[in-house]
């Protein structure tokens, strides 16, 4: 109680300090813990999970039906794209409702979410179909992220095996982009870096690596 009543009285004798006490202080949009599963039968990668910690990297998991298990990918995601997902989860009122109660939804493929307010309880939901309109931004969001990881995966892998091969992925993936169905561009940094300083990759292939490290900059920047 002491250390509390101390604090408020500097508080008040400093310019530009607010008179709260630490612990009143609400948390941040960004502190959070979420983790997303996605899976559709079907697609090139079947299932995939993104674990967003309270702090720290993020991790993506996800095997695809060919090709090399890539284990364990971890990165760091953008301020703005923490916050976004962290005011989106805020405002989706613990996930519910959750699946929509509509009747005769084709197959989207199953999203499972567990979301932690910092101090606050797990809560989880598995949907389809969401009529959350937050919940579903949400998961909008992260498919998006988990689009760019692949991308970077694929980029990995045409640039050690078959550099021709590079031209219509990063034509996909520059309109990905501009669609809103790539985001957290920094995810793939290295990947694209390797491009740009590649001689032997085609021009037109280093130049929208280049484009693509300037819009990454920009999602950093919250732009």
């Amino acid at each position: 109680m002491k250390m509390i009543c101390a604090a408020l009285a500097v508080s008040l004798l400093l310019p530009g300090v607010p008179a709260v006490a630490q612990d009143d202080a609400e948390p941040a949009p960004s502190a959070y813990r979420l983790v997303m599963d996605y899976d559709r039968p079907g697609l090139n990668i079947p299932h995939w999970q993104i674990v967003v910690p309270e702090r720290g990297m993020v991790q993506y998991t996800g095997v695809p039906v060919k090709g090399t298990d890539p284990g364990l990918i971890t990165f760091r995601i953008s301020d703005a794209g923490r916050a976004k997902l962290g005011t989106l989860l805020a405002s989706s009122k613990s996930l519910s409702p959750c699946e929509t109660k509509s009747k005769g939804i084709a197959n989207m493929g199953i999203k499972k979410v567990e979301y932690t307010p910092v101090g606050g309880t797990p809560v989880q939901c598995s949907f389809n179909f969401t009529d959350n309109k937050s919940l579903n931004e949400a998961f909008t969001y992260l498919l998006a992220v988990a689009g760019t990881v692949q991308a970077g995966l694929e980029i990995e892998r045409l640039h050690r095996y078959d550099r021709l091969g590079l031209d219509p992925v990063m034509i996909r993936l520059t309109e990905d982009v501009k669609e809103g169905r790539a985001a957290e561009l920094s995810a793939i940094r290295p990947a694209l870096e390797s491009l740009v300083t590649d001689p032997a990759v085609l021009e037109r292939v280093r130049t929208r690596a280049q484009q693509l490290l300037e819009v990454a900059k920009q999602q950093d920047a919250g732009q």
